[in-house]
């Protein structure tokens, strides 16, 4: 159901008139950016940090991160299907943002856990060649983001039945550069309905896989849902009789290099430090533009949060969003991240152009040479203490 956040509207009123206003911004510290009339709406499920850090300039707290919304007060907007090429995670008709998950009313809560088979083919960010032996490993989520329990394993494969290609276009999308194939996977007996985090490298006995792709990729956030089952129908040959499709994510290590060097950070990622990228989702897994997103604790390169171009199938990061946020994608990266737990937070504005709207939050862990991938669908289950 998509619905216009209007009892949000009624609640940005409501915080206007109170002294200590909503959400995390209640009972915090007064940074300047914090003690105006603005206030982000829709962050009241999240606990108020003991000692919340120190916003600057136009940044507001939520969720425990210093946030600043888009400097152009463009309202968010979700993507339309006819404006990307993989036609996921979009739209085919005019709605509003769905962001009624962050109204109490509406919290989600878990339905009972089943088993089910996770399959898919693996998907290769930007540049890249074939993705081809790639481990994939599923766990449950430890303490402070760490891998708790190994759930399954699988080495995906160009000869699995779920295996696929995908053509790539140059920068401008007007014509195909290449065509590249996607290994395949299938892991048995996966919990539905339960925080998942997935791992993805190239096989480190393989040097054509390792040497492409040695960077591994943490993808937290990850909740399958009981409503997903058989959703998609699986290949011939993929096993199992209840099965949930998932793309894992790997990034090539040239795109490891490029991207910072293209971004500002022309040294590069410093030994030692990683990454965190994803996307801004609304509460319906549509993506969202004009979206700004932080971390806490803050990446060590004081440079900009990089947004990315329109070109799903190459997207290159893109200056001239800086203050626009997301684009039709809603990617983002953090470049320059020290190991360890780490706090997001995004929000952009409404349709009224002057309400900030908080638009999701998740916690994971940012480890060394390594990519942290936090794409934000709404509310999860295990954010909500009623």
């Amino acid at each position: 159901m998509n619905r216009a956040p209007l009892s949000f509207l009624r609640a940005a009123a409501l915080c206007a008139l109170l002294p200590l206003g909503c959400g995390d911004n209640a009972g915090s510290a007064t940074p300047a950016a914090d003690a105006g009339a603005r206030r982000v709406v829709g962050d009241e499920y999240c606990t108020p940090a003991a000692t919340p850090p120190t916003c600057r300039g136009r940044e507001l707290l939520s969720c425990g991160v210093c946030v600043a919304p888009p400097g152009r007060t463009e309202p968010m907007a979700r993507t339309n299907c006819d404006d990307t090429r993989r036609r996921e995670f979009c739209q085919t008709a005019a709605a509003a943002p769905n962001v009624s998950c962050f109204e109490r009313a509406n919290y989600p809560t878990a339905g009972a856990s089943e088993r089910v088979t996770l399959w898919g083919s693996v998907k290769v960010f930007g540049n890249g060649g074939d993705s081809n032996h790639i481990r994939v490993t599923v766990y449950r989520v430890g303490a402070d983001g760490m891998p708790g329990e190994m759930l399954g394993t699988s080495l995906a494969s160009l000869t699995h039945p779920a295996a696929a290609s995908e053509d790539v276009y140059s920068p401008s999308g007007d014509q195909v550069v290449s065509t590249r194939r996607l290994g395949g996977y299938e892991i048995a007996n996966i919990p539905t309905e339960t925080e998942l985090l997935v791992v993805a490298e190239g096989d480190p006995s393989d040097p054509i896989a390792a040497g492409n792709f040695s960077h591994k990729v943490y993808d937290y956030n990850l909740l399958l849902r009981n409503r997903e089952i058989d959703a998609e129908t699986a290949p011939a040959g993929v096993g199992g009789t209840r099965r949930v499709r998932f793309a894992p994510r790997v990034i090539s290590n040239a795109d490891w290099a490029s991207i910072p060097s293209t971004s500002g950070l022309t040294a590069g990622i410093t030994a030692g430090r990683g990454a965190l990228a994803g996307e801004v989702h609304d509460c319906d897994d549509v993506r969202l533009s004009n979206v700004t997103i932080d971390s806490q604790p803050r990446r060590a390169w004081d440079g900009p949060v990089v947004f990315f171009s329109e070109n799903d199938t190459n997207p290159l990061p893109d200056v001239s969003r800086e203050l626009r946020g997301t684009s039709i994608l809603g990617t983002y990266a953090l470049l320059d991240m020290d190991p360890g737990p780490v706090t997001v937070s995004a929000m952009g504005y409404g349709s009224d152009r002057s309400t900030v709207l908080h638009v999701g939050s998740a916690r994971a862990r940012v480890f060394p040479g390594a990519i942290t991938v936090v794409t934000l669908r709404g509310l999860r289950p295990w954010q909500v203490t009623r």
